[in-house]
């Protein structure tokens, strides 16, 4: 698995490099992030005993979302009183769980362009460190906390080279979580 977080991780700094050339890509980035999606659905229901495993995924992934929106929060919480930073933009910024396209915009506008730089920051290397290091957890089903809001798109892929019963919770974890950053960012920023 460390050669999967290796290709993972030479894939992204081509990306990032050829994103900085002169070269005119055509962004498709919604459609092929929707067909991995609709691949991801093909694989996770072509399981044995679906029910029983939605049922089971759906209690990890609540458990999962909780301890992720609180871990989170609270995360971001010790930060803010460790570097004298407002703990409410704090608790936002933690509150963004990875889905750092929403959180450094909204945090820009609400608190300011620091607190929307350290927001789109902070989550952007929580999804980074999570494609890097979730190969190496031991915990794999809880390692699915670290990516937060990702669990349901751009972290997907790796989570599920580890099984289709931790893909179904992931996918799950990161839909609740998508559906709560955008109500914890209003309430917090």
């Amino acid at each position: 698995m460390v050669y999967l977080s290796f290709v993972y991780v030479v894939v992204l700094v081509a990306g990032i490099l050829l994103g900085f050339s002169e070269i005119d890509f055509p962004l498709y980035i919604q459609e092929v992030l929707a067909l991995l999606l609709f691949i991801i659905g093909i694989d996770l229901m072509m399981s044995e005993d679906k029910a029983e495993k939605i049922k089971n995924s759906w209690k990890s992934s609540m458990r999962l979302v909780m301890a992720t929106v609180t871990g989170s929060i609270a995360g971001g919480l010790i930060a803010g009183a460790l570097t004298g930073m407002d703990l409410k933009t704090a608790m936002a910024i933690g509150a963004g769980m990875g889905w750092y396209s929403l959180t450094g915009p909204y945090l820009a506008a609400k608190a300011g362009t620091f607190a929307g730089a350290v927001g789109f920051t902070s989550n952007f290397f929580r999804e980074l460190l999570t494609i890097v290091f979730y190969p190496k957890m031991p915990d794999k089903e809880a390692g699915i906390s670290a990516g937060g809001a990702t669990t349901m798109d751009s972290t997907l892929p790796i989570i599920a080279s580890f099984g289709r019963d931790l893909s179904l919770t992931a996918f799950m974890h990161g839909f609740v979580i998508s559906i709560l950053v955008p109500l914890l960012l209003f309430i917090l920023g």
